[in-house]
């Protein structure tokens, strides 16, 4: 024990009574804004109960011919070979978590109840990324890795949709934050002059927190999950919803047990799904910041 006139019970000689307190908050983890499963070709999904192809034939135009004046001229009969496009759907994902019961007993939160949000959200960004990797495939491209795209790099996106007959409804463009920055430098995006042509509102879809603006009415969206990095650049695009197609086949399904030989409840959440770009000339891929 130390004596003399400067000898204070202070926070050290003190500290075995100084409790130590666990927040009943805590930091949890920011979630992407996910974009591109909502904006995709879904139609093919209610065709899929069992089986894991589907066989999508194509139908081609017929030319218009000229008849002849000709007495008993036969007519030409036109003969169209059609192809198929193959959906497999041979994704299958899953999150797990087991909690042992000395947990639920001693934690001072549930555990499942904490993370079940996040198993979700965990195979959900996982199509988000299989979606988002299509983007580079697309043969049109425009724009330059890591530079800002320009008014007419996304103008010549929008021709090559237009060239295509692409239709104008499901139309959209995909930017990363970089790239939003970017737009944001461009007068048409900022000026009030640009209302009227562009649309002055997001659209009325569960897309509000990721739209942006949009160009020619065509919304864009920012999604950190645009493929790239700023060192490098952005795989940003513009397509048209039938570009590119998912199919769930087991949407996000949970099972739980009690398991005795561990002594732990275990949860886990399984999906299965295919996907694959459609229409190729649908789509732009959009390399920029």
């Amino acid at each position: 024990m130390a004596t003399g006139a400067t000898e204070f019970i202070d926070s050290t000689t003190a500290d075995v009574f100084i409790p130590e307190l666990w927040s009943a908050l805590a930091i949890v983890a920011r979630e992407n804004t996910l974009v591109f499963a909502n904006l995709v070709d879904r139609r093919f999904e209610s065709g899929l109960t069992i089986g894991d192809t589907i066989h999508v034939p194509s139908v081609g135009n017929l030319a218009a011919r000229t008849k002849t004046k000709a007495s008993n001229a036969a007519i030409t009969f036109e003969t169209v070979t059609e192809t198929n496009t193959d959906i497999t759907v041979a994704t299958w994902e899953y999150a797990a978590i087991a909690v042992e019961s000395i947990v639920k007993v001693q934690g001072n939160r549930d555990q499942l109840k904490l993370y079940a949000s996040k198993m979700g959200y965990a195979l959900g960004l996982a199509v988000d990324d299989v979606l988002a990797g299509l983007v580079d495939d697309f043969s049109n491209a425009v724009g330059v890795l890591t530079a800002d795209l320009t008014d007419d790099d996304i103008l010549r996106a929008r021709q090559y949709l237009n060239d295509a007959d692409a239709p104008l409804e499901g139309r959209v463009i995909v930017v990363s934050p970089a790239q939003e920055s970017g737009l944001l430098k461009l007068d048409r995006f900022v000026k009030n002059d640009y209302t009227m042509l562009h649309g002055a509102e997001a659209p009325s879809t569960g897309l509000e927190r990721a739209y942006v603006s949009s160009f020619y009415r065509t919304p864009i969206y920012m999604s950190v999950n645009v493929e790239g990095t700023n060192a490098v650049g952005h795989d940003n695009g513009m397509f048209q919803r039938e570009a590119v197609v998912l199919v769930m086949q087991m949407r996000p399904t949970a099972h739980s047990m009690y398991d005795i030989d561990y002594l732990v409840d275990k949860v886990v959440v399984e999906q299965l799904y295919g996907s694959r770009e459609m229409r190729d000339d649908h789509g732009v891929f959009m390399r920029g910041a």
